[in-house]
């Protein structure tokens, strides 16, 4: 191969990189609803696919009250792993988001709001958007599977479990639900009895 050819096949390599890179970039721009910024988006043959990263710390979230006169508060640091997939019209039709609360990160507690008495907790769900609208958030239903809450103390141990399957509306209409809830219900009496 001469080097007439060979510069000819590095020039077509990059023209075609920089088309790849220019469709890439002009397609993330016109999704609807566009991706957060921490997404990196590529299309394929269905449409566009968005995947991220992100995480984030909290404190003072309201998870319950207890008849003991105090209510439950929550901190709590997650890692969430999120995608999003874009139909061929660039329309958002399916999200689905991993969130994980590390087992054992010093963040993770419910705790007393009078007496600051604390437990430690893990969190390791999946949630399943489906759009019945194409990339209208308002015409989602949520599917969510794993465990949403588990509290373990080192002398009674398994103190709370939600382990479950829930499906709802966006109106909050559950559709199915499986699996043992304990705060998602609101039956938190041994949480509140450990924490009194």
């Amino acid at each position: 191969m001469n080097s007439k050819n060979v510069v000819f096949l590095l020039l077509a390599g990059v023209l075609l990189l920089y088309q790849t890179a220019w469709s890439h970039t002009k397609n993330s721009a016109a999704l609807i609803p566009p991706p957060a910024d921490f997404y990196s988006c590529r299309t394929t043959g269905n449409g566009t696919v968005c995947q991220g990263k992100v995480t984030n710390v909290y404190s003072g979230g309201m998870a319950s009250s207890c008849p003991q006169g105090f209510n439950i508060l929550e901190n709590g640091y997650f890692e969430e792993t999120a995608t999003r997939y874009y139909d061929r019209n660039g329309y958002l039709v399916q999200r689905v988001l991993h969130v994980i609360y590390p087992v054992g990160d010093v963040h993770n507690v419910l705790y007393n709001s009078r007496t600051g008495k604390a437990v430690v907790y893990t969190t390791d769900v999946i949630e399943t958007d489906s759009f019945s609208i194409p990339g209208n958030f308002n015409s989602i239903t949520a599917r969510f599977t794993g465990n949403l809450y588990m509290v373990s103390l080192p002398a009674t141990g398994m103190l709370v479990e939600d382990v479950s399957i829930l499906a709802a509306t966006p109106s909050g209409d559950i559709l199915d639900v499986h699996g043992t809830k304990v705060l998602l219900a609101g039956e938190a009496a041994n949480l509140c009895n450990a924490l009194g």
